[in-house]
């Protein structure tokens, strides 16, 4: 990836970001000894003026790591595809990734390394959205950019087995997916050694709106667990498929022992049925679930493993003896997906049972919120500048917070914002906070803004709710 160079970040930074220089280590002495991990990372807004010309990405900043020797750099690691990679290596305590795209999210970590190579632990990972790098939006409105799509593409719908006879292969077919813009392609995931992970593909679309894949260099005889995710050229990616089990092909397709059992038996346990939520037992920001009790041929009683659908897969939940489980650390009042697989001893897997949606139990009431919320906004021809001032007039700390407004006409629209995660849906607007600014201290004050679109007037919203209480 492009970055900008460190010389303009140092001088923005200040020289709070420079770290001296480290001793080398002693001749003939083996340091094997890695750095420690750096202190906490976060999102640092450049305090630069308007015009500045660093362009579009994200400013980063973090503790000292300490090593026995001397730290000699930090690797500022990305996340692409579920896998960190180094974007670029300073010897400060912060740095700019430039050349990112306006408004798309991205995870970052650091890593500190000494002069003998050694490599310390991660920090905390971060997520920031890439903005202007001024710090500030443009004393004037910028030119318009190439409309970005955030429209991700339809969940494919109808994943199954496919029946293939290569040695060590599983075929899928699913419906093909739809985009506002195009399909550019889907990625299939496997679950391998207690992980999904993404899996090499052939996937070809048929003429029946049906899309075929074939998975190589699996172990013929397994079971393993599938979904698939569409994506877009933007990057946008679709929901999960629903899972589906499907046996890598055994050519000739004689039984064959399971991996690792030195047995014969190759005979699934039953489908789990009846998924449900249970009632009387009180689990805030939580489900209580619970299924029929499913037998295999061995006699012996089966485990379940339950799953759990998010954003673009899905989360383990466990392992259970017993046909319930209790899933927590969830948002009260949302709605999740699950579905249950049986595993016999051999390491058989049954079909996985129908997904379930169920509503998380609301949390524990949280302490009285009492806020207050200015809002002005600087208005142009066909655009505007709000600056928005959210106080914590109560007598509590709030650590974590969503401000939400609606904006009273169709034609106001967000463009892209700052200090905190933006977003709309129709006439709705919310931001959250970002790492560096979730706590707003009693008497405390923080401000965020961003650029907007308007084309018959900007009327001021008429009301403001931090975290759904209703702010002065």
């Amino acid at each position: 990836m492009p970055v900008k160079g460190l010389r303009p970040v140092a001088a923005i930074l200040g020289a709070g970001l420079a770290l001296a220089a480290s001793a080398a280590p002693a001749v003939g002495a083996a340091d094997t000894t890695p750095p420690s991990a750096p202190g906490t990372l976060f999102h640092c807004p450049l305090p630069a003026a308007p015009g500045s010309g660093l362009g579009i990405g994200v400013s980063l900043c973090w503790g000292a790591a300490t090593d026995d020797v001397g730290v000699t750099g930090y690797d500022v690691q990305i996340k692409q595809d579920g896998v960190f990679t180094t974007a670029r290596t300073t010897t400060g305590i912060g740095s700019i990734i430039s050349d990112l795209t306006l408004g798309q999210s991205y995870t970052f970590r650091v890593v500190a390394r000494d002069a003998a190579g050694n490599a310390g632990p991660a920090s905390n990972q971060v997520t920031a959205t890439a903005n202007y790098l001024s710090g500030m939006p443009p004393s004037s409105p910028p030119p318009s950019p190439s409309p970005l799509d955030r429209t991700p593409p339809t969940r494919p719908e109808g994943l199954g087995p496919y029946s293939v006879f290569v040695n060590g292969a599983a075929g899928l077919t699913w419906t093909k997916s739809s985009d506002d813009v195009a399909v550019s392609g889907y990625d299939v995931y496997a679950w391998i050694d207690g992980a999904f992970s993404r899996v090499p593909a052939r996937v070809s679309a048929q003429a029946d709106d049906k899309v075929l894949a074939i998975v190589g260099d699996l172990t013929p005889g397994r079971d393993y667990l599938f979904y698939v995710v569409a994506k877009d050229a933007a990057g946008n990616l679709s929901a999960p498929s629903d899972l589906v089990r499907q046996r890598a092909m055994v050519e000739p397709p004689v039984a064959s022992p399971s991996p690792g059992t030195g047995t014969t038996d190759t005979t699934p346990p039953g489908t789990p049925t009846g998924l449900s939520a249970g009632g009387g037992l009180p689990v805030p920001g939580g489900i209580f679930l619970s299924w029929n009790t499913v037998s295999d041929d061995s006699g012996v009683p089966p485990r379940y493993d339950l799953f759990r659908r998010t954003d673009h897969g899905y989360a383990y939940e466990g392992e259970n003896a017993t046909p319930r489980d209790i899933v927590t650390g969830l948002e009260g009042g949302k709605s999740y997906t699950f579905q249950v697989v049986a595993r016999d001893a051999a390491g058989n897997l049954s079909n996985p049972s129908a997904p379930y949606t169920a509503v998380a139990q609301p949390e524990e009431e949280e302490p009285a919120l009492s806020c207050d919320v200015s809002y002005t906004a600087h208005t142009w021809p066909g655009g505007f500048l709000a600056n928005v001032q959210i106080t914590n007039t109560g007598t509590t700390a709030v650590d974590g917070w969503k401000l939400a407004f609606s904006f009273p006409l169709t034609t106001q629209r967000l463009d892209y914002g700052f200090s905190a995660v933006w977003k709309q849906t129709g006439s709705e607007v919310t931001a959250e906070n970002a790492a560096w600014n979730k706590t707003i201290k009693p008497g405390q004050s923080l401000y965020i803004g961003f650029n907007g679109i308007q084309t018959a007037g900007n009327p001021t919203p008429a009301a403001f709710t931090l975290n759904g209480t209703t702010c002065s």
